[in-house]
């Protein structure tokens, strides 16, 4: 095989990769089922953390046991209050059990991300505990029921949270 010939299967194989690594990303965890065919919850709530309200933060509840769609997310103001939404823009999020995490990207000093930066470009911090942020089905730390008509939930998080043994454990 030619030098030329090895670097076009090379670049080839390696695109055909790449594209496959990122149409599984994109696919996500859990059912990939949306739109008509599932019942949407409007699912409101506010964050607090430390007593004040957590500006900034992203809220993602992700499905456990039997519950159907790919969960929700929602970012929340200045209030600390949140509004769901699917991963396919789709108001709300189905009926069930959810674990919900909690993420807070900043520069080490506090200050927001600049909208335009890439990643490596500028420090990036969690603010958030890891307990908050990481989803493991073995451990929830926070959990919430959506029901008809509607889900409206309060979570207070603590700055100094220290989880269980057993959320560590994989």
């Amino acid at each position: 095989m030619s030098a030329c010939s090895r670097t076009t299967w090379t670049v080839t194989h390696t695109s055909a990769l790449l594209i496959s690594v990122t149409l599984l990303s994109l696919s996500g965890c859990g059912s990939s089922e949306a739109g008509p065919g599932i019942e949407m919850i409007p699912v409101s709530g506010t964050v607090m953390m430390d007593g004040k309200p957590l500006v900034g933060a992203m809220v993602e509840f992700h499905p456990t046991g039997n519950t159907g769609g790919n969960g929700g997310f929602g970012l929340t103001d200045e209030a600390g209050q949140f509004t769901l939404s699917d991963y396919h823009s789709n108001p709300g999020c189905p009926p069930g059990e959810y674990g919900v995490t909690f993420s807070k990207i900043t520069q080490p000093d506090g200050s927001p991300i600049p909208p335009d930066a890439q990643r490596g470009q500028v420090p990036m911090e969690e603010q958030i505990p890891p307990a908050y942020n990481l989803f493991k089905p073995h451990s929830i730390i926070q959990a919430a029921t959506v029901q008809a008509p509607e889900s409206t939930f309060e979570f207070e998080l603590d700055s100094n949270f220290t989880p269980p043994r057993s959320f560590f454990r994989e």
